[in-house]
């Protein structure tokens, strides 16, 4: 088949990128202990690309072996997925807290259906019921993002409940790192997708377009967006923000993580000063 004839010279690539990748952790391991700054330097460099290199060839052995499934089983004779799951699908791909329209959008741009961003919000409440019943009784569930701050629900965001706690908090500077994230992802779909001749990859490029817009150097103005140059501009513009990012959204998963499983999936409740509730109606 055509989507698993190319999953052969991609796994082959990923085992030497594997090996590649232990030779220059050794590099760097007989750097440091020889006090070889210049040495430490290139091998660093290169831990740095072959690490980009992987990240690259696992998304793409993971995009063939989906198509591979889709020539297996023709969209027609499939039948629709569930709400839940096209959003989790989305989320997936996205790897950040996203907004109901960007799930619906991506949705569309993948699979032709765009389901209405209205209806995320009675699926998140129906997955918070079924939740409290029986947390066990699937692997993931549709939950919200959780504020670094007061770690209260962010109804406007949605997240997966499989991914890492710290995944699934905003701070100060996640709407700009994740919009960063968001750029590498779809620019990685986008790549992937082109390199097979998909349809998708117009409607993906088109929805990938105003997040490389803000991104300084991403875009150049009357040409198609450049993958490369986007993920390498966005990675740029992420590398000054993201560890003090990192370490917010680390210390408010720590206090999340001795809560109860129903505070770290869905928040702390949201206290309302009755006395400041009061004085603004009278």
């Amino acid at each position: 088949m055509k989507g698993m004839s190319r999953t052969v010279p991609i796994t082959e690539h990923l085992a030497r990128n594997v090996q590649r990748q232990q030779d220059a952790f050794a590099a760097m391991s007989k750097a440091l202990a020889a006090g070889d700054t210049l040495g430490r330097e290139r091998a660093q460099a290169k831990i740095a690309e072959l690490t980009a290199d992987y990240q690259r060839l696992t998304e793409a052995l993971r995009f063939n072996e989906l198509e591979a499934r889709e020539i297996a089983t023709p969209r027609a004779r499939k039948p629709g997925k569930p709400l839940r799951e096209l959003a989790l699908d989305a989320l997936d791909d996205l790897g950040v807290p996203a907004a109901p329209a960007l799930i619906a959008d991506l949705t569309a741009a993948l699979t032709g259906d765009r389901p209405s961003p209205s209806r995320f919000a009675s699926l998140r409440r129906d997955e918070e019921n079924a939740a409290r019943r029986n947390a066990a009784a699937r692997p993931a569930w549709v939950v919200p993002a959780i504020n670094a701050q007061q770690l209260a629900a962010i109804p406007r965001l949605l997240t997966s409940s499989s991914w890492e706690l710290e995944r699934r908090i905003v701070g100060a500077r996640s709407i700009r790192t994740d919009n960063l994230r968001i750029a590498i992802s779809l620019s990685g779909r986008l790549a992937n997708l082109r390199d097979a001749g998909a349809h998708e990859a117009k409607l993906v490029e088109r929805l990938l377009f105003p997040f490389a817009r803000s991104v300084p150097g991403a875009v150049i103005h009357g040409q198609p967006i450049d993958t490369a140059r986007t993920i390498e501009a966005a990675r740029l513009e992420l590398a000054p923000i993201e560890a003090a990012d990192l370490e917010e959204r680390r210390e408010a998963a720590a206090k999340l993580a001795n809560a109860g499983p129903q505070v770290r999936l869905w928040g702390r409740p949201v206290l309302i000063d009755t006395a400041a509730a009061e004085r603004a109606v009278r």
